[in-house]
């Protein structure tokens, strides 16, 4: 082989070594940016999630709150209607004027009418908490509320005995019993609302 062919020869191999050496070089380095570029769209995926996750997280909170805060405000409502009925009634006695009497006795049923108005509309309220969960805080509003059908039959009782002129010192007391009883549960009711917010507002660890 004549030394101008080898040159030649030479020459065309280190181009060809030369070329599949940047074809594997540029590929290498595309792998690399490929990979990057996969890792950092998955760590923004996973951001995006625990984000989305977060902002679910606040407004279900936020909502329970919300349903928590209705509920609580209605039962209170009824409550206090049936209590003001209770004095309405404890004011009359068996020595007063017919008319004083009657006055004080049309109070009342107005107020236990009212009141038994305002608990249909907490019956709605107390759906919300049941939806929005969790289940203990749906079964502490429905024990809070049936503790509001004990007080409202107290109420209805001594009504009835106001009516016939039967009524007794143990009416009064009935009433300021089921009165008692129904505002423990709304307390059991709000310690088991707190609980569950706390839980829920507590950070991760």
């Amino acid at each position: 082989m004549d030394a101008g062919l080898a040159g030649l020869l030479g020459g065309v191999i280190g181009a060809a070594v030369g070329a599949v050496g940047a074809t594997a070089s540029a590929w290498i380095t595309g792998r690399k940016a490929e990979r990057q570029a996969q890792l950092l769209a998955e760590a923004q995926l996973g951001q995006a999630r625990l984000q989305i996750g977060a902002e679910r997280g606040r407004a279900l909170r936020e909502s329970r709150k919300s349903a928590y805060v209705a509920f609580a405000e209605g039962w209170s409502q009824v409550h206090t209607t049936l209590a003001e009925a209770g004095i309405k009634l404890g004011g009359i006695e068996a020595s007063d004027p017919p008319e004083e009497r009657e006055e004080r006795r049309r109070a009342a049923r107005r107020l236990w009418n009212e009141a038994r108005t305002l608990h249909h509309a907490l019956t709605r309220l107390l759906h919300v908490v049941q939806v929005e969960g969790p289940a203990p805080a749906g079964r502490a509003a429905q024990t809070a509320q049936g503790a509001l059908v004990t007080h409202f039959g107290a109420v209805l009782a001594w009504l009835h005995a106001v009516d016939a002129g039967t009524e007794t010192p143990q009416h009064s007391s009935d009433e300021k019993t089921a009165h008692g009883a129904a505002y423990g549960s709304l307390l059991d009711f709000l310690r088991t609302a707190s609980d569950t917010t706390a839980q829920e507002d507590a950070p991760d660890v």
